[in-house]
């Protein structure tokens, strides 16, 4: 036990005296490590969340939910004596809900913003629009972020009224960006007359036709009758979901794999090197009894501690100025900071740790070969 004890202290005596003579060494395989970590720990983070802002959008319209706008003016041929147009979407009918409005041109302002969106709802509203009207007044404000049942005054032109603050049901978040007021039709009968964007909300029932064959049929019908309405689905955005996480794995694959043969090449040069200039010293250890599978694990584990170290620290620098990194590439607040799983203990870095300890174990391989050649020919 003495024996084993002396040669680990001798070895790991040889090693710290190495780093400090050498500390060039040390410095390159640092730096290295912590540069292509954290390159790589911000590409994949980036890639986790880009995913995570396409779900939230895809969550916050919903997966059954169909949107189609289309403009009206005053001078549309469909339009009838009483100002209402043809249903489109009527046949729709037995496979979910839909709810018609009207965005109106002008934007309306209130004492707590000066530019809110307008839609325009009809007296023959569904249930989704029923369950946010208030008794108060026939004006809604649809807010996310202002106190909910709170009356607000707005006004619209010469127009003035008092609005009470509701959230935006599931069937209108799409139509919701932060803030919107509903109006019932005729409250603003001059603004209508000059135009709106008649706009159709769809939420289809689960057992229903598949979303793609309602979006085909919706396309089909408006391309026959060669209008070009704005039509938004869901489809859209699973598409462009599972475009990223492909990528997403592609890169993490990719940025895994430069990243291990990079570590292994620029370890494996520095320790061939050393191992070169300590080729008499390794020889004379072997020769007192020193086996050589505890020479190249002494390799081993010294690039494993270093690259490990480096990597970790890179990691936690990156995590650390995660809100100002990623604020100036642009993220929202709510992908920067989430609610969910932290990125930094996900599976992206836990590859890149992964190709680290790869890295590091192949760069000791060419210690290994070296230990081969004889003790007596190496003394000699």
């Amino acid at each position: 036990m003495k024996p084993l004890i002396l040669i680990v202290s001798y070895l790991w005596k040889d090693t710290c005296a190495r780093w400090f003579e050498q500390p060039g060494s040390l410095l390159a395989r640092c730096s290295v490590t912590a540069l292509l970590v954290a390159v790589s720990t911000v590409i994949l983070v980036s890639l986790h969340m880009l995913e995570r802002s396409l779900r939230e959008r895809l969550e916050r319209f919903g997966l059954n939910t169909l949107l189609v706008r289309e403009m009206v003016t005053s001078y549309d041929p469909e339009l009838l004596p009483t100002g209402e147009r043809v249903d489109r979407l009527a046949p729709l009918a037995g496979s979910g809900t839909t709810l018609r409005l009207r965005q109106l041109l002008p934007r309306a302002q209130s004492e707590w913003q000066t530019d809110l969106g307008i839609l325009s709802y009809s007296s023959r509203a569904p249930g989704p629009l029923v369950e946010l009207l208030a008794n108060e007044s026939p004006l809604i404000c649809l807010s996310t972020s202002w106190p909910e049942q709170a009356q607000v005054r707005v006004s619209v032109n010469q127009q003035v009224g008092v609005a009470v603050v509701r959230r935006p049901s599931e069937a209108l978040r799409p139509l919701v960006n932060e803030h919107l007021l509903l109006v019932p039709q005729g409250w603003l009968p001059e603004e209508e007359r000059k135009g709106y964007v008649d706009t159709y909300v769809f939420l289809r029932d689960p057992e229903a036709l598949p979303m793609a064959q309602i979006v085909e049929a919706v396309q089909t019908l408006y391309a026959k009758e060669r209008r070009t309405p704005q039509i938004q689905s869901a489809l859209s955005l699973i598409q462009a979901w599972e475009v990223l996480k492909e990528r997403q794995r592609q890169w993490r694959g990719w940025l895994a794999i430069v990243l291990g043969f990079a570590l292994a090449l620029v370890f494996g040069s520095i320790a061939v090197l050393e191992f070169r200039q300590n080729l008499f010293v390794t020889a004379l250890l072997r020769s007192f009894g020193v086996p050589a599978l505890w020479l190249w694990a002494r390799q081993w584990i010294e690039n494993g501690l270093l690259a490990n170290l480096a990597a970790i620290i890179a990691i936690g620098s990156v995590w650390g100025l995660h809100a100002t990194l990623f604020g100036a590439l642009g993220f929202p607040r709510t992908v920067i900071w989430p609610t969910g799983a932290n990125p930094y203990f996900g599976v992206e870095v836990a590859m890149v740790l992964i190709w680290v300890n790869i890295g590091a174990l192949l760069s000791s391989l060419p210690v290994a070969a070296g230990l081969r050649l004889p003790v007596g020919k190496t003394l000699n």
